[in-house]
């Protein structure tokens, strides 16, 4: 099996971790939500299961059809260190700190991201990133485009 999708909104992440342990070739996961409230992302981050997962896992490409907070970001980089294609939704309030963090990130080499897809968004967005990433110099080479209310960006 290469592809996983979920169409149950409330699958618990820590359930989801101990079931990606069982698919060591699958390469596209599709979620609905990231289900993590119940849960301390810490003790997440510190289980067996999510360790062995981080080192052994060959998922490429990730879409989470609805929000991601800044610390379920971070624990996808971490969970998913061999990412190179990124679907989310996530709060218009966090975006800036979302892509100054997965930028940084990705230019010291702790990921493999060159797509992002940040979907539902304004398309005022579109201005915001660009000038964060200019301002920041956090790229030198990248294109971003908005469509249909998803903003498209890769370098």
């Amino acid at each position: 099996m290469t592809k996983l999708v979920t169409e149950y909104y409330h699958f618990p992440f820590d359930e989801i971790v101990k079931l990606l342990r069982f698919t060591p070739n699958l390469h596209t996961l599709k979620l609905d939500h990231l289900s993590t409230y119940e849960t301390s992302l810490k003790l997440i981050q510190e289980s067996d299961a999510f360790q062995y997962l981080s080192n052994k896992n060959k998922i490429i490409n990730l879409e989470i059809r609805l929000w991601c907070s800044l610390e379920e970001i971070q624990l996808i980089v971490n969970l998913f260190p061999k990412l190179e294609y990124l679907k989310i939704g996530v709060c218009r309030k966090e975006i800036e700190q979302i892509v100054r963090y997965l930028f940084t990130n990705n230019n010291n080499k702790t990921c493999h991201l060159f797509f992002l897809c940040i979907s539902q968004i304004p398309k005022i967005c579109l201005r915001e990133i660009n000038m964060l990433i200019k301002y920041e110099k956090l790229l030198d080479d990248y294109f971003i485009k908005f469509v249909n209310r998803d903003l498209y960006l890769w370098w």
